[in-house]
Formats: C-alpha cells, structure tokens, sequence
C-alpha cells in the first residue's frame, strides 16, 4: 500500500465538511459476500441467470426462492468489516457521511451508520405482491431456507424490496443519493466498478470544487478525474486511512 495514495486521501477527508460514498459488491466481498458479475461472483452460476428477473419472478417465483435459501443466510452470517466500520466512525464522530450503496445487504446499517441510502433496494424488507404488505425478510427466512415460497396471510408472494431488473429503483433513496453527491465536499467511490447504471452516474453529480476519491480492484472510467486512486485491499485502506485522518 502507498503510504503517499494513503496520504492524499486522508489530507481530502480531514478538510471535508460533507462526505458521500458510493459503495458497491467491492465492499461486501470483504465481508464473504460475493459478487455477481466476476468471473466468480453470483452470475457465473447459470441456475442464478436470471434470477433477479421481475417478469421470471412474477411468472415464477420458485427459481428465485432456489437461490435466496443460499444467499438468504450468507448475507444474515456476513458482519461488517473495517471499510462499514470506519465509515460509521467517522459519522458518529460528528462527521456528515451520507453512503449510496449499490448493494442490497444491510452492512452498513449493521455497521453503524444511518444515512445510508440503498439505491438498489435492500433484502432487509419484503412486500406482498398482492396486498402491498410490508415485513422483515428475517421472519420469512425460516420458510426460505426450508424451500418454500413465502406467502402472505392473503395467498400473496411475499418478494424482497431488492430492485430488479424490469422495476424501478426506489424513488426516495435515489433522490436522497443524488443530494447527498451534489452537496458533497469529498465523494468516495468504494467498491464499485461505475458500470451499473444509473448509480454509476452519482459521482457525476458532485460539485466541480470537490475531491474524488476511488478504491477499487479495477479500473473504473472516473480513474482520470479522480484526485486518489488506489487498488488496495478496500478493509486495509480504509483501517490506514482513519488511522491518518
């Protein structure tokens, strides 16, 4: 790790009044979660191909359920590491960390922080698809993990408020991202490849004053407009990092 790359981020964070992240799965595969697009993530499965689909959901949603009595408990096991940690350190030290997050767990939240914005919804909550009833995906895990389809008091398919593909993204979280990225002194890229769009486009909205800061294993397509780019382990750097700050 550079100590200078280190550095320069940490003379950014120091000054900043206002901090928004956009974090995406580089920051929950730390935490065992895997991916989905990487040679190894979720996606190389063919049996998960299409299994965030809303029209394959709504026709059947048994393929999903498959999937989610696997991923279910990885993501209830998963605990939030040095990256979660740090920045909900950093906000209840008094600092103003607002956090897009691409992902649909809850580590953040678990971490600490509460001005998380999930712009791919969450798997926290589910909705029945019939009567519009809302409830903890963790009361529905028992009968997930069993195999079965979870089905609300009325006969509906209760579905996890996770945005597929087909659905729109959640009008509020998006709208509280994109504030939070136009107002913001500092913005962090974590974990992300910026290749999921919308949310990719977040950065994009940062004051022409502010400083850009990008973790991640790859390249991303802001790697030239941003002020500290760093290909280190995203726990390490982070751990560094609020040691500097």
């Amino acid at each position: 790790m550079s100590s200078a790359i280190v550095e320069r981020a940490a003379e950014c964070v120091r000054h900043a009044r206002r901090l928004a992240v956009l974090s995406g799965a580089g920051i929950s595969t730390e935490s065992g979660i895997p991916d989905f697009r990487s040679p190894t993530g979720l996606y190389s499965d063919e049996r998960n191909a299409n299994v965030f689909d809303i029209a394959s959901f709504r026709a059947d949603p048994s393929a999903f359920y498959r999937f989610a009595a696997r991923f279910y408990p990885m993501v209830a096991s998963a605990e939030p590491n040095a990256a979660h940690r740090v920045l909900a350190k950093w906000e209840a030290g008094g600092r103003d960390v607002r956090i897009a997050t691409q992902n649909i767990d809850d580590l953040h939240q678990r971490a600490g922080s509460t001005r998380v914005f999930p712009v791919h919804g969450t798997v926290r909550t589910s909705t029945c698809q019939q009567c519009g009833k809302t409830c903890d995906s963790k009361s529905l895990a028992p009968e997930v993990v069993a195999g079965r389809i979870p089905l609300c008091k009325c006969g509906g398919v209760f579905k996890p408020d996770i945005t597929f593909f087909g659905e729109l993204l959640p009008e509020q979280a998006w709208e509280d991202a994109a504030a939070a990225m136009s107002r913001a002194d500092v913005v962090m890229v974590l974990g992300s490849s910026l290749s999921v769009y919308p949310a990719a486009s977040l950065p994009d909205r940062r004051p022409p004053s502010s400083r850009l800061i990008i973790v991640n294993r790859a390249a991303t397509h802001l790697d030239g407009a941003a002020d500290v780019v760093s290909r280190d382990n995203l726990a390490e750097f982070m751990e560094e990092l609020d040691r500097r700050v």
